[in-house]
């Protein structure tokens, strides 16, 4: 018995022509739950006495009660139906009994519209199976039923589907032939031992093909289900019991008559197989056969059904609202795919088309055929993979493969291209005010592949950058260093994103590979998923450790939280004090709307660290780093695999001079995405603030590699080689950073540094005064343009300038760091002093370089100083 909620949940709303009465719903359920709770024979005398004066209400709740009566016909058949055990009041055939030309050998199955019996031809000596209709029925809806079922059955001619002989009459008793097919239920099969992953494929793509050729004939199933397919002798699906069939709608036709039989809007079928809008009173069609495919198909490679309750009415809510319950993990994702936009709830975003899930299924079954050349092995009915050389090889990969429904695929050798252009997805959307979700899911899509494929992924801003100054493949490939080149659009089709991509060879300008992949809003994170995998199949390279377990748990995100997460990396890209505090404010949002999407924790902890900084910061790092290190704790919680977050909890660690724990996270942020390159870039600050400047270079060159028209990149590989001692050097790459942009602050900066260093005092002072303006006159530039004047001789100004700080320091945040490095350029150390312990408390990001000035002037000699860089584990 339902409880009195779950029959609450099913009175939600029996006519949306009552939902304007607000006093209509508490009385309607009320009625509606005492009835229920009565005898059967009892309801309509209670409830025509409860709706006295209320038609409407009498009518809808005897409707929803007898709906209610209903559906307890419509559950998964019964366990001993299934092994064959059958009512004892329905009677059997006897063996050898007669009908009409037909001899019955033998009973073979029972169902809930009738039975089924091995039978004779006499005259033809043909073996034939025979369906009469149970008992129950009249004979008049027997053999309407049966002559429907024979007219579109007769009218399918596939070798998946069983051929219908003839409809015949004895006794009274009207009955369907229908040819033999000597194999077992597939149902059977599952319960006794889970098919392999490609005898699954086959079956299911044979089995779609068969209903698409149904469809084709204006013919839907309405009952699919694996007890209704037999496995023939040689292996074959065979589709049965069309007796549920409908013709799809067509303007010309009269469904009267044929809706007389199921009832014009009745429910039809097996409960747990029914598609949410069929539950929901909708005329079926093929996309409702695409939803019990999908069904089969989560049966098949799982050996459980997708939605199941201990009630009817508990299955019925789990369709209607609960996405399917995986509880397997050896399932590859791309079938995984496959089987739940099967099962999305709207069928307009299901596959509109059984043709479709035959194409899909069949590309997976084409790519896991040719992974088990050579590399791959697969055990057993539950699929496990060889690991070679310590790395999942690619073909682990594509045994999750995406969804590839109009691929086509170059020849590319294995492992030829270790490098690859990402170009910016062009945005084809007609609105440009999506610009920044195009790039946003560029950057996603590097991100995620330099995660999971072994091939160095150059970035969009270099690839965009590069393409303004060339157009020829070949020349973008030569200028970025790329092996081949990946081009991309992104479109909106109604409430789904598609995108549209290929891969160039560069030479010759030649399309290897291209593909669409379209997806729910909610499901952005397979949408690149998606593009991963086939891009992944194309590029044939292996992946990196532990990728197979990212892919395995892609998860849906809220639109729009993706959405303020993708503007908000957007400001962060600038790197401004500004565009910062903008990104922090879509960071929040987006988690506000979604705590649990990792990305976004990871990302709000870059814009602490950098808002604790020197140059660009707006607070004391004594405020903003304990919120990064807690940001990036909340992502690795959720995602331990996130190589942003361990890159930011390793920025963190470096600064409060946790140097081993530090070295750690930058290592583990490499390893898990050796393309990242701003976990390249922070471990060679790290690297140089210990001193150990050969690596430094090794790594910033490897973020340049990988970023190589970067401005951030870029910026801090020209601060690497003047603390290296290569002044000039420096000088010449962030000149040329600057005619990237010449409005990059931190270029700028580290110019002026640059210059300061190789003693060209005035080119640093013009490069100070500019960012002044740049900058808005922020307090750190104030402070960079004091100290060059005093090393100019302008101590006066340097001095205006430093009473500007410290004026300005009692009512806004001045890093104390700086005000320390113009009284260090006056030569005043103990007026300096104060200022270094208040950075040093602070943990300024200053303080991790203090120890790297190769010139040991006053400062670097006094007493109090080295006691501080002894203290900070800087010796």
């Amino acid at each position: 018995m339902p409880s009195r909620t779950e029959l609450s949940s099913l009175a939600a709303d029996p006519g949306a022509r009552r939902s304007s009465n607000p006093e209509y719903w508490p009385r309607f359920k009320a009625v509606f739950l005492e009835a229920f709770e009565r005898p059967v024979s009892e309801q309509s005398a209670f409830v025509a006495q409860a709706c006295q004066g209320d038609a409407d209400m009498r009518d809808d709740v005897l409707s929803l009660l007898a709906s209610a009566e209903a559906a307890k016909e419509f559950c998964e058949t019964p366990a001993a139906k299934v092994l064959g055990i059958v009512d004892q009041d329905q009677p059997r055939l006897a063996p050898g009994m007669r009908l009409g030309v037909y001899e019955i050998s033998g009973f073979l199955a029972a169902g809930g519209m009738g039975q089924v019996y091995r039978a004779r031809h006499t005259v033809l000596d043909r073996q034939v199976a025979i369906k009469i209709v149970n008992g129950q029925h009249s004979d008049e809806i027997a053999k309407r039923r049966l002559i429907r079922e024979a007219q579109h059955a007769s009218s399918l001619s596939h070798p998946h589907i069983c051929t219908i002989y003839e409809v015949g009459e004895a006794n009274g008793m009207p009955f369907i032939v229908m040819k033999f097919v000597d194999g077992r239920s597939l149902k059977d099969i599952v319960r006794a031992d889970l098919p392999a992953l490609e005898q699954s494929l086959r079956y299911g793509i044979q089995v779609a093909d068969a209903l698409h050729h149904a469809h084709e004939q204006g013919v839907v199933h309405r009952d699919l289900k694996s007890s209704n397919i037999v496995i023939d002798a040689q292996g074959r699906p065979i589709v049965l019991d069309f007796g549920l069939a409908k013709r799809l709608h067509r303007p010309t036709e009269d469904l009267r008559d044929d809706s007389t039989v199921t009832g014009f809007d009745a429910l039809a079928g097996t409960l747990s197989h029914m598609a949410p809008e069929v539950l929901r009173g909708d005329r079926a069609d093929a996309r409702s056969d695409v939803w019990s495919l999908g069904v089969l198909l989560f049966e098949l490679t799982s050996g459980e059904l997708p939605f199941s309750g201990r009630t009817q009415f508990e299955t019925t809510s789990a369709i209607l609202n609960q996405p399917p319950r995986w509880t397997s993990v050896d399932i590859p994702l791309s079938l995984r795919l496959v089987v739940e936009r099967c099962l999305a709830k709207n069928p307009n975003t299901r596959y509109q088309r059984a043709s479709e899930v035959r194409d899909a299924l069949d590309a997976i079954a084409r790519r896991h055929a040719w992974l088990l050349i050579p590399e791959l092995l697969v055990f057993g009915k539950r699929r496990s993979v060889v690991v070679i050389g310590g790395s999942v090889l690619l073909a682990v990969a594509l045994l999750i493969a995406g969804l590839g429904l109009r691929e086509r695929f170059g020849r590319l050798p294995i492992g030829s291209v270790s490098t690859l252009a990402f170009m910016p997805l062009e945005n084809a959307t007609g609105d440009p005010r999506l610009d920044y979700y195009a790039d946003g899911l560029t950057d996603g899509l590097i991100e995620q592949i330099g995660a999971t494929i072994k091939v160095r992924i150059i970035s969009r801003t270099s690839a965009k950058r590069a393409e303004r100054s060339t157009r020829s493949p070949a020349d973008l490939a030569r200028l970025l260093g790329a092996d081949a080149i990946v081009e991309g659009r992104l479109r909106r089709v109604s409430d789904r994103m598609a995108v549209d991509v290929r891969l160039i060879q560069p030479n010759r300008g030649q399309v290897l590979w291209s593909d669409t992949y379209e997806r729910g809003a909610t499901q952005i994170l397979a949408l690149q998923a998606d593009v991963l995998r086939g891009l992944a199949l194309a590029v044939r390279l292996a992946m990196q450790p532990r990728a197979a377990d990212r892919l395995a748990t892609i998860r849906a995100v809220s639109p729009e939280a993706y959405e303020e997460y993708l503007k908000g990396r957007y400001e962060w890209n600038k790197r401004t004090q500004q565009s910062l505090q903008i990104a922090v404010n879509h960071f929040v949002t987006a988690l506000e709307l979604d705590p649990t999407y990792a990305p976004a924790h990871a990302a709000l902890a870059d814009c602490y660290n950098l808002l604790g900084t020197v140059m660009v910061g707006t607070g004391s790092p004594r405020n903003f780093r304990p919120r990064a290190a807690a940001e990036a704790i909340n992502a690795l919680r959720l995602d331990p695999y996130s190589a942003e977050a361990h890159a930011a909890l390793g920025y963190v660690r470096h600064y409060d001079w946790q140097w081993s724990e530090a070295e750690n996270e930058f290592k583990r942020a490499i390893e898990l995405n050796p393309s990242y390159p701003l976990a390249r870039v922070w471990y060679a600050n790290f690297l140089m603030s210990r001193k150990r400047s050969k690596e430094a270079l090794e790594q910033i060159e490897m973020a340049r590699k990988l970023d190589p028209f970067s401005l951030i990149v870029n910026s801090n590989v020209g601060w690497t080689l003047n603390y290296v001692g290569r002044s000039q050097d420096a000088i010449t790459h962030l000149t040329w950073t600057l005619q990237l942009d010449s409005t990059y602050i931190q270029a700028r900066w580290r110019l002026a540094y640059a210059l300061q260093s190789a003693g060209r005092y005035r080119e640093a002072h013009s490069q100070a005064v500019q960012l002044i303006t740049l900058t808005n006159r922020s307090p750190p530039a104030v402070a960079l343009l004091a100290s060059i004047s005093a090393k100019l001789g302008r101590k006066d100004d340097a001095r205006a300038l430093l009473r500007e700080l410290i004026v300005r320091a009692r009512q806004e945040y001045v890093p104390p760091a700086s005000i320390s490095g113009v009284f260090e350029g006056l030569g005043e150390i103990d007026n300096a002093m104060p200022w270094i312990a208040q950075a040093f408390e602070e943990r300024s990001n200053a303080i991790a370089y203090m120890n790297l000035d190769s010139s040991a002037g006053p400062l670097q000699r006094d007493p109090r100083f080295q006691a501080m860089v002894a203290r900070a584990g800087l010796k």
